[in-house]
């Protein structure tokens, strides 16, 4: 696979959550979830910022000695080495750990493998297009902004059950963690890069081009546009709508970390 332009920006004054890579045959973005705490127990500035700068480590680690099998076996194992790392570093066992979304490419010679795990999208252009999305998320997040509290302890706790809920559920969705009875729910495409003419990764941050502000009404557009303007072209346009009183959208963020990966078959 051939690298045709990747980004990541921050949605606001604070730290970028959001993470892209590619090392070797593998490539990734990665979507902090935020944090439910304000003091970290892990040793960064947050216990999310820890979460994807472990994860990209792992995947980075993965791609340099030249791992080719299954996407999903892979974020498996690293789950695993997550949770022990957190276990290590004294983690509190009464304390909801951290969470990202994660969308993860193996090039595993003439076929790809893609797995999803979370609000991550993937793309997948060519005689035989494929789109892994899923709008479990957004609907959770619109109930609950809907529910018009305001007590923010109130507030906090019932985010602690959402993710809670979405780490150990076993439901059709999950969030990666390393939650020590996490239940990862991946959903995956394979397929032979010969059908293929680019892929896209990216965090639902990108993906507010079509699902939240209808900026393109296709993916396959957005793909088409990103390799004519490049993907900073299309963050300008998220950033255009979000600067503007229609950027809301039932978010309980304005804006939101943006990270994304355009590739082609080399």
């Amino acid at each position: 696979m051939k690298v045709l332009d990747m980004l990541t920006t921050a949605g606001g004054v604070g730290a970028n959550e959001d993470r892209v890579g590619c090392r070797g045959p593998l490539a990734w973005v990665i979507d902090g979830a935020t944090d439910l705490y304000e003091e970290a127990a892990l040793p960064a500035d947050s216990d999310v910022l820890w979460l994807v700068d472990t994860l990209a480590r792992h995947l980075d680690s993965a791609g340099t000695r030249g791992y080719r099998g299954s996407a999903t076996e892979l974020l498996t194992e690293i789950s695993e080495i997550v949770a022990r790392e957190q276990s290590a570093l004294g983690f509190p066992v009464d304390r909801v750990p951290p969470a990202c979304s994660v969308a993860l490419l193996v090039d595993r010679g003439s076929r790809y493998d893609v797995t999803r795990i979370g609000d991550a999208t993937a793309v997948i252009v060519g005689r035989v297009p494929g789109l892994l999305a899923t709008g479990y998320f957004d609907r959770r997040e619109a109930a609950a902004v809907g529910t018009g509290e305001v007590d923010q302890r109130r507030i906090r706790s019932a985010m602690q059950e959402r993710r809670l809920h979405t780490m150990t559920s076993g439901d059709v969705e999950s969030v990666f963690s390393g939650h020590q009875k996490r239940k990862l729910r991946p959903h995956c495409l394979v397929g032979d890069w010969s059908d293929v003419d680019d892929i896209l990764l990216c965090t639902d941050g990108f993906a507010r081009l079509v699902t939240d502000y209808g900026i393109y009404q296709s993916w396959s557009d957005v793909v088409s546009d990103g390799r004519a303007h490049g993907l900073s072209y299309l963050e300008k346009l998220i950033r255009g709508v979000e600067a503007g009183a229609e950027g809301h959208s039932g978010r309980f963020k304005r804006s939101d970390d943006v990270a994304a990966l355009l590739l082609t078959p080399a």
